[in-house]
């Protein structure tokens, strides 16, 4: 139990009550998960109004509310008046548990792409350099060797304080998290402090959310304001919006990159199917890397993780190790091998240039060999990417096979239709098979000795959400199953 008043501190409020020595067991912003002695955040949300759940959390036990607007309660029930409930839940959360973050370093992650890639490969050089690292991601929440299924990139702020608490409780003592622009927009990470902020690149995702690139990247940049002071930006040089931020921040600036003279920058490098080597150039001295990772794309995430890891005092010697003996993202390039004489990736590329990093990479390494290429478009999201994506498989590709992703309310066929938009004419080189499964298994038949077949979309997903049913449905799996019947 926590006095109201010490989870209150920082935060704007009214309230008619004397709560000088009032207790409280725990706080929710779910109606549900009320039990007797709670503080209550009636959240006002997107979709929903936390508001019209007072009633319920009252019955349920509740003793404080927190809301925006006055509402009749019980005289045992004290009301919270503050201007903006989502405002207030980040400093409330962060009160509860003490402030944990405070307590951790913590690496922040944002940009387009790259984000998950780059927390793995930094946890990976945490081990190598025995520290006790949580990571808070897209794919899963980690805590040491323990992992949590994710609900958000970023979770909401009760969660993520709790998360962070139940971190420090383990002995963490590095947290590596990615912070998605939905979460600063929406004020999910406040009340974090980060001890390095990495900003990878901006393309166009999320306009569904954003409306507008500009305010896409605003929403971003959000993440250089809640640096600690002596904390250290990382940012992408070849990306000309991203480092175009260096003189607006305020704090240390560690620039990496591959095109533009940077302050950690790769050089020598020799690409192929099966693995990467390149030089490290930084201010600490040059590293030799031979990663497993693939592709100039991962080159630029191995490079922001050797920048971040510099920033939290990590020697380039352990640097080398936890980048060289780490293997693979799930999801990401993930290799699919059932002994088959061709090569076959399940990849998350569900942006043109995610799908462009990809392609124009296997194009590169393996020039003379026939490219098939399975994707489709998810249902809800930003349209404007979908005959973009097209054209970059088309283009990239001997074979595309158009299909379905999560369509979730959507038509597939309706989908679909726009993604041929931007090829019908101008490629020949497609088919469209709706059917998600039967399209990876026309890919992988019409496969030969040498050739590559990229599935792409879903990546590390295991699931097909289909208006409001979401059923099991992993790539990786099925692509498996094929294999096994036809080699």
């Amino acid at each position: 139990m926590l006095k109201l008043k010490e989870i209150l501190i920082g935060v704007r409020y009214k309230t008619d009550s004397d709560i000088s020595d009032l207790t409280v067991n725990r706080i929710t912003n779910d109606s549900r998960r009320v039990a007797k002695g709670d503080l209550f955040i009636a959240l006002r949300g997107y979709n929903i109004d936390g508001y019209e759940f007072i009633k319920i959390a009252i019955k349920k036990g509740a003793r404080v509310i927190v809301s925006e607007r006055d509402f009749k309660s019980p005289k045992d029930v004290i009301k919270v008046l503050v201007k903006d409930t989502r405002a207030a839940s980040p400093l409330i959360a962060a009160n509860f548990y003490g402030n944990p973050s405070k307590k951790m370093s913590i690496a922040g992650v944002t940009g387009t792409n790259g984000k998950t890639t780059i927390t793995y490969i930094i946890e990976n050089i945490l081990k190598e350099a025995g520290k006790t690292s949580g990571v808070i991601g897209t794919i899963n929440y980690r805590i040491g060797r323990r992992q949590f299924p994710s609900n958000n990139t970023t979770p909401g702020p009760l969660e993520l304080q709790a998360l962070f608490d139940r971190m420090r409780k383990h002995g963490v003592k590095y947290v590596v998290m990615e912070v998605s622009s939905h979460s600063l927009d929406q004020g999910r990470a406040n009340g974090v402090l980060f001890d390095v902020g990495i900003f990878t690149n901006i393309t166009k995702e999320h306009l569904d959310y954003h409306k507008t690139i500009k305010r896409y990247f605003s929403a971003k940049v959000k993440l250089f304001d809640k640096l600690k002071p002596g904390g250290v930006a990382v940012l992408n040089n070849d990306d000309p919006m991203v480092s175009g931020l260096k003189s607006r921040i305020k704090e240390k600036v560690l620039t990496y990159g591959l095109r533009h003279k940077s302050d950690v920058m790769a050089c020598g490098i020799k690409l192929s199917v099966d693995s990467t080597f390149f030089t490290v150039k930084t201010p600490k001295g040059s590293i030799d890397l031979s990663t497993r990772l693939i592709g100039r794309h991962n080159v630029s995430n191995i490079l922001a993780s050797v920048a971040a890891a510099m920033a939290l005092k990590i020697p380039l010697s352990i640097i080398k190790k936890g980048i060289e003996l780490f293997s693979a993202v799930p999801g990401r390039l993930e290799l699919v091998d059932e002994g088959q004489q061709f090569k076959v990736f399940v990849d998350y590329a569900h942006t043109e240039d995610a799908l462009y990093n990809v392609l124009s990479l296997l194009r590169e390494v393996v020039p003379d060999r026939n490219i098939i290429t399975v994707f489709g478009c998810g249902g809800n999201r930003d349209s404007r990417k979908r005959p973009l994506m097209g054209n970059v498989a088309c283009k990239f590709s001997d074979s595309v096979v158009v299909t379905s992703d999560n369509p979730r309310f959507e038509d597939p066929g309706a989908i679909i239709s726009q993604i041929e938009s931007g090829i019908r004419g101008a490629f020949s080189n497609y088919d469209v098979v709706e059917d998600r499964r039967e399209a990876i298994d026309k890919a992988l038949r019409m496969a030969s000795k040498g050739d590559v077949v990229v599935i792409a979309g879903k990546g590390h997903e295991k699931y097909q959400i289909i208006k409001e049913d979401s059923m099991p449905f992993d790539d990786c799996v099925v692509a498996r199953s094929v294999l096994k019947k036809i080699i």
